[in-house]
């Protein structure tokens, strides 16, 4: 299966601006999203999906649980369900990859 940028769903907040590249319906175990954080995502956690986060460019800090993990360009960040987390930007922007396994569904979104 091929999923491109063209075809993505924006979405985004204040300080997050993102593209969906797929869907569960379209791919029920696993989706992807590009995000550039300008500000932070806000603390919530998913009882579904395990996330991981793939850094492609810009200094951040990653709250997981209590810990405080500073990323930058080509880190990774695995989340697993049901753990309480937050990400910012420690500059300009922070350009991240998401990885949902299995695929995001906002009916397991909880914020905290």
């Amino acid at each position: 299966m091929k999923f491109s940028l063209e075809k993505s769903h924006a979405f985004g907040w204040e300080g997050l601006d993102g593209f969906a590249y797929n869907s569960k319906e379209e791919f029920p175990n696993a989706s992807t999203a590009y995000f550039e954080v300008s500000g932070s995502h806000g603390k919530t956690k998913t009882t579904l999906s395990d996330r991981i986060y793939y850094v492609i460019e810009g200094n951040g800090e990653f709250t997981v649980g209590d810990q405080k993990i500073t990323v930058a360009k080509s880190d990774v960040v695995i989340i697993p369900k049901n753990t309480a987390y937050d990400y910012k930007t420690s500059g300009k922007v922070l350009k991240l990859f998401l990885v949902h396994t299995p695929a995001y569904d906002p009916q397991y979104e909880v914020s905290c």
